[in-house]
């Protein structure tokens, strides 16, 4: 039995201990331990409180004691994305939040885990003509100790129907490291239709300001993002739109808002977890999260270089 310890940063829902119940589901040899969570938000702190048990809870990742953290195989972060997104009028290199992941490489370079994985939205390589994004692989390719591997990844390529596009950055230690890390190969996407709650027949109006969005859109069209009105989603009967931290998701098929079940489908998590805050800023939480089945499946690639599967 190879037991694996985890410890999380920025840990939203924790989409990374989804993704590890399912590798144990077909891995049988293998089993973790949470060791760390790691949250500020309010309602993510009570949504991790509801669904999982860490050791360690951090409320805030700048101001603990790097030395209070335990040991942990495998560390993982969706560092804030917010001063990386193109949604982000602000390019400030004094942005607290950028601060952030000097926070991870302290993780990292402090408890130096086995492998790491760490995400964020693809705007980042290129921002400030790649000049962030740079530093940033500069930090974690110090001291020679981790093999550094990064790619740009969209969720509707990897099974989950959501054009969720970001890169992700994995760290495998040098000294342990086996077999060389790759990134999985594309898998077929799941039919959008299986995302739709067909039990939900709550009915909402539309809006005025969103009847022209309405007349624009395919009629095949299924999840939309009312929140972008001059959009008119041509690939809105294949896959949804990227799900974010405004929940605006709208079901064209069954006249309604998207539900809190449809979120939590359309990013790869169980539809029974456990609310404990409003759909509000459950919706909202699931938005920021990334995708379980990304995870999963980049996870399996890390253990696979370490020879743990």
């Amino acid at each position: 039995m190879k037991q694996i310890s985890i410890g999380t940063d920025c840990s939203g829902i924790e989409a990374p201990i989804q993704a590890l119940n399912k590798i144990i589901k077909s891995y049988s040899h293998l089993s973790y331990n949470h060791i760390f969570s790691s949250e500020i938000d309010t309602y993510a702190i009570q949504i991790i409180n509801a669904n999982y048990k860490p050791d360690i809870l951090f409320k805030d990742m700048q101001t603990r004691d790097i030395t209070t953290i335990p040991d942990i195989d495998i560390y993982v972060s969706g560092f804030p994305c917010q001063p990386y997104s193109i949604a982000n009028k602000f390019k400030k290199s004094v942005d607290p939040r950028i601060n952030l992941f000097q926070n991870c490489v302290d993780v990292i370079f402090h408890k130096r885990p086995c492998c790491f994985l760490l995400e964020n939205v693809i705007t980042l390589v290129t921002l400030n003509e790649g000049i962030y994004f740079n530093e940033i692989l500069a930090q974690l390719q110090k001291d020679d100790i981790y093999d550094i591997h990064w790619s740009k990844m969209n969720s509707k390529d990897y099974g989950i129907p959501q054009s969720r596009k970001r890169v992700y950055i994995i760290g495998i230690r040098k000294d342990i490291c086996k077999k060389e890390f790759r990134f999985p190969t594309q898998k077929k996407m799941m039919s959008l239709k299986k995302c739709i709650d067909i039990t939900d027949t709550t009915k909402h109006p539309i809006k005025e300001a969103n009847k022209y969005l309405f007349s624009i859109i395919p009629k095949d069209s299924i999840f939309i993002d009312v929140g972008f009105r001059k959009c008119p989603f041509p690939n809105s009967g294949m896959w949804a739109p990227c799900l974010c931290a405004q929940p605006n998701l709208w079901n064209v098929a069954m006249g309604r808002k998207a539900s809190v079940k449809e979120y939590l489908m359309l990013q790869g998590f169980p539809t029974n977890l456990k609310q404990p805050v409003s759909e509000h800023q459950m919706k909202k939480k699931i938005g920021n999260s990334m995708t379980v089945d990304v995870i999963e499946l980049l996870m399996i690639e890390m253990f696979r270089s370490l020879e743990w599967v």
